[in-house]
């Protein structure tokens, strides 16, 4: 998909920044207020009794599992997060700087300048009947930097799709265990915060695992199509020569 009309390189970096921020700031929650649980619970849960106390670091130990795996995918997010940003960048710039003039071109090969109008004559006639050629050769080179101009921006909108979407879940969750942390602060508030941990894990950790790996597969079958960028690039079919695989010259220097 081309980019919408009104958004610019320096919005859609932004945008990523954003996400990328968010994460990083959510690692860090996440992080530490897991490990005040964890504190809470072993000091606490020695007077709640040795029941309790295995109870909860059962059930810790569980949340422990998903929360590593979620903060791992964010960590991981976060810390290649630079050639996103170069992709970005680059997606704009192959639009602005091969596909419109590209384009451009190839609406340019047919058009006659006000003498060749009247030119007349066998070199006139050689020269028009290498035009549908050159008009060829140039409509395929739009098409190719269309192509290869719409698969850079997929691939950078996937990337910050994904970026926004897990930057928003660590940000909600990072919430979740800020206020469990706060409830852990006596024995009887160690249930309430177990249990609002499950429902943190339980709910929105499993949902984000699930909707981050729907969306890192789509973005997998978006690379794999490489090899059609690849093959539409090595597509001479066009360039009729002579020789086959170079630009249809009027005129042949020798």
């Amino acid at each position: 998909m081309p980019p919408d009309a009104g958004l610019s390189p320096d919005a859609m970096t932004a945008e990523f920044r954003r996400a990328i921020e968010q994460a990083r700031t959510g690692i860090g929650q996440i992080v530490e207020s897991f490990n005040s649980i964890v504190e809470k619970v072993h000091d606490w849960g020695l007077l709640a009794g040795g029941a309790v106390l295995l109870w909860a670091k059962e059930k810790l130990d569980e949340f422990r599992t998903k929360l590593v795996e979620l903060v791992g995918k964010a960590q991981h997010m976060v810390e290649h997060s630079t050639p996103i940003v170069s992709l970005i960048i680059t997606s704009f710039e192959w639009l602005e700087r091969v596909q419109k003039p590209a384009t451009g071109v190839a609406g340019q090969i047919a058009v006659k300048g006000d003498r060749l109008v009247y030119w007349k004559g066998a070199a006139a006639e050689t020269y028009g009947a290498k035009l549908p050629f050159q008009q060829a050769a140039t409509s395929d080179m739009a098409a190719k930097a269309d192509f290869i101009s719409t698969w850079l921006f997929t691939i950078a909108k996937a990337n910050v799709d994904y970026a926004r979407s897990l930057g928003s879940y660590v940000s909600e969750i990072a919430g979740g265990l800020i206020s469990a942390a706060a409830t852990a602060t006596t024995v009887i508030g160690i249930p309430w915060a177990i249990d609002q941990l499950a429902k943190i894990v339980g709910g929105l950790v499993t949902k984000a695992l699930d909707d981050t790996m729907n969306m890192a597969s789509r973005l997998v079958e978006v690379l794999k199509s490489a090899r059609d960028a690849k093959a539409s690039v090595n597509n001479v079919e066009k360039l009729a020569g002579p020789p086959v695989g170079t630009w249809p010259q009027a005129v042949n220097v020798v």
